[in-house]
């Protein structure tokens, strides 16, 4: 064997329209706190264990109401055009301001099962509310700047279900202000990411700015084999994904050259069972069988997704070194869009089980352990890979925002009207995905950002080595 996986947590998986063995998650709950806690069983693969994890920080008692916390805080200051800024540490506060879109003006775009509105859901108040960094401020979402940015450019999301929400909201917010043209994916359905091949690799070009927008089905980043919908009917057979960790994945790994900024957006498909493989050989293990299978050595999945999150990383800075080994290259741009959590609150085909119709006020709610550990996955392999030459690295750090919208998601509206006939003892959920419009447009107001910045640099750069 070539190695070990560090020690996670395991967790059952996801409980999602596409993610199975949903009920377990609450029955684990004190087992996935004894895991956090067991040491290392097994040899370190290929890096160590994140470093302990720190506290959080010191927040401020919760007000007593979100319309308080929007009409009594001052309003941040304007950052200067080049300052960074910590989007992370903010709260939520109410806004009279409509969405660009709705489910009717972009509902050829948006999946069916986010488009809360147009399967009845009855409340719109999640819609009316945005996201106010502490110390600095974070601008509506301004399609003409973001399609200025990237005018000539190519813009990909790579990732599973939730890199296509992103994806999606990012082509109604550009396309409520310019005209825009589905040139790869047309005539595909309304797949989840688990049947509609064409759904799965969409691409909208914008041809006022020659800019193009493309998603790329990737849920594990790596190379992966994803386990059926059906169980198999033999007992004791496996039903667990196949994960190829020293593998890049080429449906989307092949196109780097042709893109300028790419978006990896991933997580939640490592909280199903997998296993993980290096050089052909198993190396880990998260749910295991309990024994007679080719691994029963439960590792987790932190440390298998952060090597998935580097390794894809490593790929763009190779493939975008041997793509221009000139000097002269032009810049490119890799965001890592960090874990975005789900609010299961028990069952999750309970008809309640994400039914908040507000946001969490800042200090209502702890920090998951599970959540921050895959964040901080994505931001430190996104600050190690820095550096390469030609590709600037950045993390787009969503997961505390993201955890303080537990009414962001479709929940029962994941399907069209389901209370029609009436409430059911068990209703599906979807509290992993984000409606849309919804919490999940604030993602793309932060990467317009991040681009800005990007793409200042690279104006900047290219003004002084000008003759």
């Amino acid at each position: 064997m070539p190695g070990s996986i560090p020690m996670g947590a395991s967790t059952p998986p996801c409980p999602s329209h596409h993610f199975s063995s949903s009920s377990v998650l609450a029955k684990r709950t004190i087992g996935f706190a004894l895991y956090a806690l067991i040491p290392l069983a097994l040899l370190h693969y290929l890096l160590s264990l994140p470093p302990t994890l720190p506290p959080p920080p010191a927040t401020a008692a919760p007000s007593t109401s979100h319309q308080a916390n929007s009409s009594a805080a001052a309003s941040p200051p304007e950052p200067s055009a080049a300052a960074r800024c910590d989007y992370s540490d903010g709260e939520w506060v109410r806004t009279t301001a409509a969405p660009r879109y709705n489910g009717t003006s972009c509902g050829e775009t948006i999946k069916a099962g986010q488009n809360c509105e147009a399967h009845g859901r009855p409340d719109t108040g999640y819609i009316y509310w945005r996201w106010r960094p502490r110390r600095c401020a974070l601008p509506p979402f301004d399609p003409a700047e973001f399609l200025r940015l990237v005018r000539g450019r190519h813009v990909a999301f790579v990732g599973d279900s939730l890199a296509r929400n992103q994806y999606e909201s990012l082509v109604c917010l550009l396309s409520s202000a310019f005209p825009a043209q589905l040139i790869r994916g047309a005539g595909g359905g309304d797949g989840d990411g688990d049947g509609d091949e064409l759904r799965k690799f969409r691409r909208w070009s914008f041809p006022s700015h020659n800019a193009t927008v493309s998603v790329f089905w990737s849920p594990f980043l790596v190379n992966g084999t994803e386990r059926p919908k059906a169980r198999p009917a033999a007992a004791g057979a496996l039903y667990h994904n196949r994960i190829y960790l020293d593998q890049p994945d080429e449906r989307w790994a092949a196109e780097v050259p042709g893109i300028d900024v790419v978006v990896l957006s991933a997580g939640q498909w490592y909280l199903n069972p997998a296993l993980f493989y290096d050089r052909g050989a198993v190396v880990g293990c998260h749910l295991c069988p309990a024994s007679g299978q080719p691994s029963s050595n439960e590792t987790g999945f932190f440390g298998a997704f952060r090597l998935a999150v580097r390794n894809a990383l490593r790929e763009v800075v190779d493939r975008v070194a041997s793509s221009s080994p000139d000097r002269r290259r032009r810049p490119k741009l890799a965001v890592v869009t960090t874990f975005s959590p789900a609010h299961f609150e028990g069952e999750w085909d309970s008809p309640t089980s994400c039914a908040r119709t507000e946001p969490y006020a800042r200090g209502e709610r702890e920090p998951v352990y599970m959540d921050e550990e895959m964040r901080r996955a994505g931001t430190e392999e996104a600050a190690a890979a820095r550096g390469a030459a030609g590709l600037d690295v950045e993390a787009l750090e969503v997961t505390r925002l993201a955890a303080m919208r537990p009414d962001g998601h479709p929940g029962l509206y994941t399907r069209a009207f389901p209370l029609a006939g009436g409430a059911k003892e068990r209703m599906p959920n979807d509290c992993v995905h984000w409606c849309l419009p919804g919490p999940i447009d604030t993602w793309n107001e932060i990467l317009l950002q991040v681009v800005k910045r990007w793409a200042d640099s690279v104006d900047a750069g290219a003004a002084s080595a000008a003759p």
